[in-house]
């Protein structure tokens, strides 16, 4: 079930003073002779200014992620095609039974509902707790004037992930089956010729992991299994544009990737998957897939040894991030090669306090990058969030906030907008916290902490 309430705003509506500071905007960035350094000195002036309260009091957001699909940023002139969408500007959350999509860009200082999501208990769904997000290619799907887009939400009483669109505030896909409950997905962004609908524009996979350590690919656009597998102690989920492989992150500090193969009875196995995969409760008891001899492990050089990587992201120019629950952050090339000896970045954030073991899935937490990888945001367990140059791991900005939500402190996830001019955290009961560029107001202080609820 969906609330009604609904706008879509594509980058050709906004109104004139809007569009007036657009068009400053771009001069600038044209004027720009070094275009990342530039916005790098953007990222280094923002405040907090703009606090969103969620309807959940008792936790945390949980999820937080950009439209950044390659295409999301939209093309101009004789290149653009009708599928083409300009939704970079939309970012969504999930706190509660609620996922929340959000336009980030066109009212001004202000953060707009564009629609939201209530995982309500119906005759399709079960309702209950969202727990992952993740946007999935809406190209040849809709045929929206103005493009969709469209959210993957996780969780729930039933296990289920539902495609969501936008522009029309329901969901046009349910996929179900799984046996534990959802703790990450990913979604590819290039069409794969491998997938029964060869005829779709965009990608068609989406991979789920569950807390029975199970990785379940789908095409979603047809609701097929396209295959599934034993991940063991996985904790953290990424698919790259191609849709070709997945990548987990693990509770012992592996980072393996698993190659995407069309199998046939899949929906049978991944049943057999989830039966066979152990205890919920403890990931270190769950085993991974023995049949699966192609799977890699990354060399990392051991910058999460024996230590459980809870994020991990594809970035542009073949290059793999990856975030540890300590706050070491390591980001290598050769992503396709993942055996090999690449040059590896690798930094660690402070502040971050290891969790328990049996605290592990509640302690999550995910970094977000503009979608060139040029900056990092990530937040640690005191509620501040940091902002890093990918390639050099040095620091460019340190938001702090004074406020003490006790155990609700730690950033459960962080992000960049496209423009690099905003910088989002989620923390607090339910808060969403945006840090932008104020001009007049560097380095100055944001508005003060509302009231807890």
């Amino acid at each position: 079930a969906s609330s009604p309430r609904l706008f879509l705003v594509s980058s050709g509506e906004m109104n004139s003073p809007q569009a007036k500071l657009k068009r400053a905007r771009d001069a600038e960035v044209k004027e720009a002779t070094d275009l990342k350094k530039f916005k790098a000195d953007l990222l280094s002036k923002v405040i907090v200014k703009t606090i969103v309260k969620e309807q959940t009091n008792t936790q945390s957001v949980t999820a937080l992620r950009f439209n950044h699909l390659p295409f999301a940023s939209g093309t101009s002139g004789t290149s653009a095609k009708p599928e083409d969408t300009n939704l970079g500007n939309l970012f969504a959350t999930c706190g509660g039974d609620f996922a929340t999509v959000y336009d980030d860009e066109h009212f001004g200082d202000h953060v707009a509902v564009v629609a939201q999501f209530k995982n309500e208990k119906t005759k399709h769904s079960a309702g209950g707790e969202l727990t992952a997000v993740a946007w999935v290619d809406a190209r040849g799907f809709t045929g929206h004037e103005f493009g969709d887009a469209l959210l993957a939400v996780g969780g729930g009483n039933d296990n289920a992930v539902q495609i969501f669109s936008v522009a029309e505030a329901r969901v046009v896909r349910m996929l179900k089956g799984h046996v534990g409950s959802v703790v990450a997905l990913a979604a590819g962004a290039a069409a794969s010729s491998a997938d029964a609908d060869t005829s779709a524009v965009g990608a068609s996979r989406l991979a789920v992991l569950d807390s029975n350590g199970t990785v379940t690919v789908w095409n979603w656009r047809t609701a097929q299994v396209v295959c599934a597998f034993k991940a063991g102690d996985a904790i953290a989920l990424e698919m790259p544009d191609e849709g070709d492989v997945v990548i987990t992150g693990h509770a012992d500090g592996d980072v393996v990737v698993w190659p995407v193969a069309v199998e046939e009875n899949a929906e049978k196995k991944r049943a057999g998957a989830g039966a066979m995969a152990g205890t919920v409760g403890n990931v270190k008891a769950l085993a991974r897939d023995e049949t699966q001899p192609a799977a890699v492990t990354v060399n990392l050089a051991g910058a999460h040894t024996g230590v459980a990587v809870d994020c991990v992201r594809c970035l542009p120019g073949d290059r793999l991030a990856t975030k540890s629950v300590d706050g070491v952050v390591c980001v290598r090339g050769a992503r396709s090669s993942p055996a090999s000896s690449a040059a590896a970045t690798t930094w660690k954030v402070p502040g971050f306090v290891k969790p328990k073991k049996h605290e592990l899935r509640s302690a999550l937490s995910s970094f977000g990058c503009d979608p060139l990888g040029e900056f990092l945001a990530v937040g640690n367990s005191d509620g501040e969030t940091f902002v890093y140059d990918v390639n050099t791991g040095l620091a460019i900005k340190t938001v702090k906030q004074d406020r003490d939500f006790k155990g609700l402190n730690a950033v459960r996830a962080a992000a960049v907008s496209r423009d690099c001019r905003r910088v989002h955290a989620a923390f607090g009961p339910g808060v969403v916290w945006r840090a932008e560029v104020v001009p007049g107001l560097d380095d100055e202080e944001g508005p003060g902490t509302p009231e807890e609820a």
